[in-house]
Formats: structure tokens, sequence, C-alpha cells
């Protein structure tokens, strides 16, 4: 495990911080105005490839412990067949509703489906424990993201950079991803002419996903809802400082992450076996790491913003001290919400998230004339504590029902 936990924290590490530095790096040869458009063009990057996907990952993550090998494999082809034609949807939504910007839309959405596949892949490696094999695909993707993002930036390519490395990224990882994975075993998933046609099959494969999307979906709706009200209401420079802050709070997310992907097979693995005493082992120990590196991370970037930035950037510190307390509880939601997912509470998970995001997004609409952006800050942080002392409550509540269930 701990071997494991070393290679998913020097990939993830690696996944993420160098798109975190390169972005950082690239805004040094942007206006505060063109990175403000670089970050929306990534928001909507993200919000593609989650509705593209559609959680492929987390269906996989549990279905390869809780069904049998020839289901999950039905499953899988029957969840791919799903994400090409959400692909295809918004390309035809793209044509008519938003023409002018199908040429950067329709290299998000190819994207977003080449890396479908290989992020279903990167799901079975860390099921299978295959560390290597994880880090190796998830690697070819980061660094050459970087590379062709500074390499098009160099070209004077400006804020569209990023958009022309992601394609070239993609496939990159698709090649390597496929080739670790194996060409026949890759054939198999992607033979769909083999596949039965079950319209009872397919819904079912398609509420379970659909089940994880709020979670998914909502945070980078959310997101893309913040940074178009900013940009319209407050300005497209709060946006670039807003956006600064954001950037560097987001480390906290990344390190939840890499705690989530060793955590997840652990979970599942005592969530099956009943032994819920081991599931409160492995969470404490994530709570209070994930507690110290918000403070850690807040004094390190106080300190990059003020020295390297300087004045053009100067409000984003005030940002950054508000913007790590509702990153804590976002991360602390992303590792405790596997529990209930385990237990297909996907139906409550989204419901409290999907509630949460709305009413977060009509507030912030409402009155950011009134509280500008702290007060959105704020918003989002009382929205987070709620929905993850809900979460921690029905998490209990489960684990008591199935052990008097074992007991009677």
């Amino acid at each position: 495990m701990l071997a494991n936990l070393i290679k998913y924290a020097v990939s993830e590490g690696v996944a993420k911080l160098a798109p975190f530095f390169t972005t950082l790096y690239v805004a040094k040869f942007l206006s505060v105005e063109d990175f403000g458009r670089y970050s929306l063009i990534f928001v909507v990057y993200e919000l593609f490839f989650i509705l593209i996907s559609f959680n492929i990952q987390a269906t996989t993550r549990i279905d390869f412990f809780k069904v049998s090998k020839v289901k999950f494999l039905r499953t899988k082809r029957e969840h791919l067949i799903i994400c090409f034609f959400l692909a295809l949807l918004l390309l035809v939504l793209s044509i008519f509703v938003a023409f002018e910007y199908l040429y950067v839309l329709s290299i998000l959405i190819f994207s977003s489906l080449m890396r479908c596949i290989s992020v279903f892949q990167l799901a079975i490696y860390q099921c299978e424990k295959k560390a290597s094999k994880y880090v190796i695909s998830n690697l070819s993707f980061t660094i050459s993201l970087s590379f062709f993002t500074l390499m098009f930036v160099y070209l004077n390519y400006g804020y569209l950079s990023w958009l022309y490395g992601l394609i070239f990224a993609s496939f990159t990882q698709l090649l390597i991803s496929c080739y670790l994975f194996g060409l026949s075993r890759t054939l198999l998933y992607l033979s769909f002419c083999r596949l039965k046609i079950s319209f009872s099959s397919f819904k079912s494969t398609f509420i379970v996903a659909f089940l994880f999307l709020p979670q998914a979906l909502g945070w980078w709706l959310k997101l893309g809802a913040d940074r178009w009200i900013i940009d319209g209401k407050v300005g497209t420079a709060i946006l670039g400082e807003y956006s600064l802050a954001f950037q560097f709070s987001s480390a906290l997310l990344i390190a939840a992450t890499v705690i989530n992907l060793v955590l997840v097979p652990e979970i599942n693995l005592s969530l099956k076996s009943g032994n819920f005493n081991r599931v409160r082992f492995l969470l404490f120990p994530a709570v209070l790491f994930l507690l110290f590196l918000s403070f850690l991370i807040y004094f390190v970037a106080s300190e990059i913003i003020e020295n390297i930035y300087g004045n053009d950037y100067i409000g984003s510190l005030f940002y950054l001290k508000l913007l790590m307390f509702p990153f804590l509880v976002q991360s602390l939601i992303l590792v405790f919400g596997n529990v209930l997912y385990y237990f297909s509470k996907g139906a409550y998970m989204a419901k409290i998230i999907l509630i949460a995001f709305t009413v977060q997004i009509m507030i912030n609409f409402t009155f950011v004339g009134v509280f500008g952006v702290a007060g959105m800050i704020i918003t989002s942080l009382v929205a987070n504590l709620i929905v993850f002392t809900l979460i921690v409550i029905k998490s209990k509540r489960e684990m008591t029902i199935v052990t008097y269930g074992r007991l009677f």
C-alpha cells in the first residue's frame, strides 16, 4: 500500500502540478484579461470531459469489486457507447447554439472522447493495483500537455496554446495507454458489434453513471458560473486575480485526488468485508493531512504571489485566504463520499450536491453586486459544510444499518 501511495503521489503530483505550474508560467506571458479567457477555455473543457466520459472512472472503480467479469465487460461496453453518443450530441448542439466557436468546441469534444478511453484504462489499473502502468499512462498526458502548451505559447498562439496542446496530449496518452492495456484487451472493450443490445441494460448503466454526475459536473458548472458572473458583473481583471488564487488553492484538491487513488480500493474492500473500523482508520489520517496541507499551501502561495507576481495580482492574496476554506471542505467531501457511493447512495449524493450548487449559483448571481467575490466564496464554504455534514451523517447511518443487518 505504501509503495502504491508513493507511486500515485509522484504520478498525481506531477500530473497536477505540471499543468498547475505551466498555467502560472503562461500567466506571465498573457495579460490579465487573456489569462481570464485562458481559464474559461479550461473550464469548458472540464465540463465537456465530465459530460462525455460520464463518470466512467467512478463506475469502473465500484463495478470492478461488485459485479461479475461478464457483467463488467458488458456494462463498460455500454458505457463507452453512451460516451460516444454524448460527444456526438455536444457536437450537434455546438453547431446550432455556438457555431462561431465551433472550431474550439470541436477540438475540446474530440480531445474529451479520446481521454474517455484513457481514463477508463486508468481506473482499471487503479483497481488492479498496477500503479506503475497508471503512472506511465497518466504522466504521458501531463508531460506532453505541458510541453505542447509551452511550445504553442512560444509560437505566439496566446490563450489558445492550451487548446492545441490538449489535442496532441490526448492523442499521445491514448496511444501509450492502449499499448500498456494491451491491444487485444482494448479491442475487447471496444467490440461493440459483439454486444447484445438491451434497452433495460443500457438504461441501468446510464442511471448508475448519471447519479455520479452532480458531484463531478456540479463543481465545474459552479466554477464556470462563478467565473462567468465575475467576468460579467465585476470585471475581467478581477477574474484574473481570482483565477490565480483559485489555481493555487486547487493544489489541495490535487492532494485529495492522490489520497483517493490509494483509499478507494482499500475502502471498497473494507466495506465489502464489513470492516468498518478500518474505514474509519483510513479516513482519519487523511483528514489530518489535508488540514495541515491547507495551511502549508496558503503560506507558500502567499509568498509566491507577493514575490513573483507582484502588484498586478496583489488582489489574489485576499481571495487566496478565503478560498482555502471551501477547498478544504470540498476535499473532505471527495474522500468521504466514497462510502456512500459504495452503498449505492448515489441518488442521495446527487440530490444534496445539486441543490447546494444550484442555490449557490442563484445567490451569487443575484447578490454579487452587494457582497462581491468575497461573499461568493463564503457562500461556497457554507454550502460545502452543509453537504459534508449530511454525507458524514448518512455514511454513519448506512454502516450502522449493515452492522445490525448482519447481527440479525
